[in-house]
């Protein structure tokens, strides 16, 4: 049987391999290939468009966790296809390419705080071969003079830092400081870059770059992947660590508005209308001066009122102690009475006093059943008794 090159099937990247295919002889069935046309492939390629691959920055965790986790986080408008491709790689298929950008681009993404680093696939790279060394971050660089403040100058040292993939020179000031805001791609295998410098006419400036939701770095080298507890023999002073939190961008306490100003209502004043500059002629008076409370000339305690029901006959008041509203009713009342008499001429049996008949009185219901019944019976006694046909036929 023919021998086959090693190379050509595996690349020459496993030597072992390759020194086992160097002394075995392949029977028919294992030469048998399986045939995949042109037109299979480009229709196979469209089906993968939308993969990606990714790994986490730690050891020891759960795929399913992950995958449970990451969907939460996405929150895309399909479910993705999630499956291991080895240790500590991932296959990721998106349904449509909304999905496909923003878990791809929209990063960086972290699990459990730590970093995952998610590249486009082609479905085609061997996953073990597969090479990341690059997560995309959002950055900050602080403190630009604002004569320098340029889009030439901000991309320079944004290139510094990382690859530029985004420039925002007036941001919104979710965070804390004067900065220009950065879209970068940085290499995950160097140290984070806490600085970037800017050298002027007036002297050498060096300007502080913050980081917003980046994951898990070692204090003492700056790299991600492990904590400085974890670097070297995990002991450091204090001066050691040259990185730290201080690199991280703060968010406001107080975040400016994005959408309308939504006034709410006023409380009253306690001026009412005149604390507005508005007179309100209205108003009742505030103090007994102004009451006339104190004025010797009225008599505060005289009470001229009178309750019909208590009183027998109603006492005619003082022409110029009642009021036109009590006067005229008190007219249409008699006219009321006069019209109403006993039938004397000139009304002169008519009474003056308008009294409402009394109430009904309550009637206990047995008591009410009680008189129905009884006059039952005397209707039936005085109504004639029937005679037989007998009496009539005698008669």
């Amino acid at each position: 049987m023919a021998e086959m090159d090693p190379s050509n099937l595996l690349g020459g990247k496993d030597d072992e391999i390759d020194d086992m295919f160097g002394h075995l002889d392949l029977n028919d069935d294992e030469l048998d290939d399986v045939v995949i046309g042109v037109e299979e492939a480009k229709a196979y390629k469209k089906e993968a468009r939308w993969l990606a691959i990714g790994r986490v920055l730690t050891n020891s965790f759960s795929a399913e966790a992950l995958f449970e986790k990451m969907k939460s986080i996405w929150n895309l408008a399909n479910d993705p296809i999630c499956r291991e491709a080895g240790e500590n790689l991932f296959i990721f298929q998106m349904q449509c390419l909304g999905d496909w950008k923003k878990v791809v681009h929209q990063g960086p993404w972290t699990f459990r705080g730590w970093g995952i680093l998610i590249e486009d696939y082609d479905g085609l790279t061997d996953p073990a071969d597969f090479v990341f060394d690059g997560m995309h971050v959002w950055a900050q660089i602080h403190g630009i003079p604002e004569l320098y403040r340029k889009s030439e100058v901000v991309d320079d040292l944004a290139r510094r830092v990382g690859q530029v993939k985004e420039v925002q020179m007036s941001p919104k000031l979710f965070f804390e400081g004067n900065y220009v805001r950065l879209r970068l791609r940085i290499n995950i295998n160097k140290a984070l870059v806490r600085f970037v410098s800017l050298a002027l006419p007036e002297g050498k400036k060096r300007l502080p770059v913050k980081y917003e939701k980046i994951p898990f770095f070692c204090k003492r080298c700056g790299l991600m992947g492990h904590d400085h507890e974890e670097c070297g023999d995990g002991v450091w002073e204090e001066k050691q660590l040259q990185y730290g939190t201080w690199m991280l961008a703060s968010r406001r306490t107080s975040q400016p508005t994005l959408g309308p100003r939504r006034f709410a209502s006023r409380a009253p004043t306690r001026g009412g209308l005149a604390a507005r500059g508005e007179v309100d002629h209205g108003r009742k008076k505030r103090n007994s001066q102004d009451a006339a409370l104190d004025n010797p000339t009225e008599d505060a305690t005289k009470d001229t009122a009178s309750s019909p029901v208590k009183t027998d006959v109603l006492e005619e008041p003082m022409e110029e102690d009642v009021d036109p509203k009590i006067r005229k009713g008190l007219q249409f009342a008699e006219e009321v009475q006069t019209d109403t008499g006993t039938g004397n001429a000139g009304g002169a049996g008519a009474s003056t006093n308008v009294i409402p008949p009394p109430p009904p009185q309550y009637v206990n219901p047995k008591d009410r059943a009680k008189s129905r019944k009884v006059n039952d019976r005397n209707t039936e006694n005085l109504a004639p008794s029937a005679a037989s046909s007998e009496e009539d036929r005698r008669a």
